[in-house]
């Protein structure tokens, strides 16, 4: 075989797909986090971590640090690290950013002229609503469902910038967390009042009302916003059994 003739692209060094003992140790506490195994304010000892995974506590400190790095652990002098806690006002100003974009995007979406990115919303909402009508359907199913069609929305929408902000977006520590654990999405109530959210958002967008489509927009994350604020008191406090983040 003609060595000149292999595409390199193709070729990913072996060193790049092994990682390194902190981040693997990194990427299971994340795991933890979002399956709620390790909720907020929960310590996280270095010589517990150590001994429960076998590994060094320089291992483990170079693992808290990656998650300190990414706002989902804190780390304070002679206190140790624990699990990141978020307040109220960091769900508001998370859902705020949100609403503001999506808005932006479903009100550029609406005066659209091309009737197939129109009717591939529908396609999506319609998804969305089967599986919210599926009792065998997992919040997990309906989150992804939910985020594939803003994506579509802000990706399509004309405006060049609005993918680059969401993206920052995604990567922020609380919206993570949200998404991982689906909260918003956790009962079949949840997911019905989403998917007829979504309706009107898409019926306002296909018959070019921008005006409706700005508040429709705003009124899907507002109601998502009251959802995961609801959910993780009744979650924190224990007062249904039946609710977990899994």
């Amino acid at each position: 075989m003609d060595e000149n003739n292999i595409d390199k692209t193709e070729i990913v060094p072996l060193g790049k797909l092994a990682k390194s003992l902190p981040t693997q140790l990194a990427d299971l506490l994340l795991e933890e986090v979002m399956m709620g195994r390790l909720k907020p304010g929960d310590r996280l000892k270095e010589g517990t971590l150590a001994q429960q995974h076998a590994v060094s506590r320089a291992t483990v400190r170079e693992a808290l640090i990656a998650l300190e790095e990414q706002g989902y652990v804190i780390r304070t002098p002679r206190s140790g690290a624990r699990i990141a806690e978020y307040s109220q006002e960091d769900i508001d100003h998370i859902f705020e950013i949100r609403a503001a974009l999506l808005a932006v995007a479903a009100r550029r979406f609406a005066r659209l002229k091309e009737e197939a990115l129109k009717a591939k919303l529908l396609e999506m909402v319609e998804g969305l609503e089967r599986i919210a009508a599926d009792d065998s359907a997992t919040p997990q199913d309906f989150a992804n469902e939910s985020v594939r069609a803003q994506l579509f929305l802000v990706q399509n929408s004309g405006n060049q910038r609005l993918p680059e902000f969401y993206e920052r977006l995604a990567g922020m520590s609380t919206w993570q967390l949200i998404r991982g654990r689906s909260i918003s999405f956790l009962t079949s109530e949840d997911r019905k009042q989403s998917a007829a959210d979504w309706r009107q958002l898409a019926t306002a967008i296909t018959r070019g009302r921008q005006v409706g489509a700005d508040r429709a927009a705003r009124q899907l994350l507002e109601h998502s916003a009251l959802r995961v604020s609801s959910n993780l008191a009744r979650v924190g406090q224990g007062t249904d059994a039946a609710i977990r983040f899994n």
